[in-house]
């Protein structure tokens, strides 16, 4: 039987790996991959907001890699919005990571 915590483990693992793949430049496999983490997350009670506003950054940084603007645009216009909901001033640094990366779509 799979626990919460054993979801948990799992969707660390896959954004971990991610950014392995984003390093070597494997942008599709590391789409599918925070993809996967993505429904992971879904299934977690209650939802984690800056760890899935991490992976929806990350996956609109993927796309944008690959070429995919319309859909990295949409990813990091995601993540954006639950940072500034969610944001406090300690987490100020992420909020203004997710407005770059949204720039770099722009330019």
């Amino acid at each position: 039987t799979v626990t919460p915590k054993d979801d948990v483990n799992m969707a660390i693992t896959l954004y971990t790996l991610a950014q392995c793949l984003m390093k070597k430049d494997s942008w599709s496999e590391a789409e599918r991959l925070l993809r996967e983490c993505l429904t992971i997350e879904d299934k977690l009670s209650p939802v984690n907001e800056v760890s899935r506003a991490m992976t929806l950054h990350e996956l609109g940084r993927c796309l944008y890699n690959k070429g995919d603007l319309v859909q990295g645009e949409h990813f990091l216009r995601q993540s954006l919005s639950i940072e500034r909901r969610v944001c406090t001033n300690d987490k100020a640094s992420i909020a203004r990571s997710k407005c770059h990366s949204l720039c770099l779509v722009w330019l």
